[in-house]
């Protein structure tokens, strides 16, 4: 039961098909932090690190984690 409604809620891609968990370990790297810092927002198509706030865009994505 708790698969199905994580799979109602958590999306597996962004919007521009990739693998958030791929693109957020990638990210966790290249900052010197952990996956766990960052999170996908959806409605805004930005990942963003909880722990500084930084935020990385949709055009920045290519040159840091795509």
């Amino acid at each position: 039961m708790l698969n199905v409604i994580k799979e109602l809620f958590i999306p597996k891609k962004d919007y521009a098909g990739r693998d958030i968990d791929v693109v957020i370990e990638r990210l966790a790297l290249q900052t010197n932090s952990t996956r766990y810092d960052w999170s996908y927002i959806k409605e805004e198509s930005v990942y963003e690190n909880t722990t500084t706030g930084s935020r990385v865009y949709p055009h920045e994505l290519s040159k840091h984690a795509a």
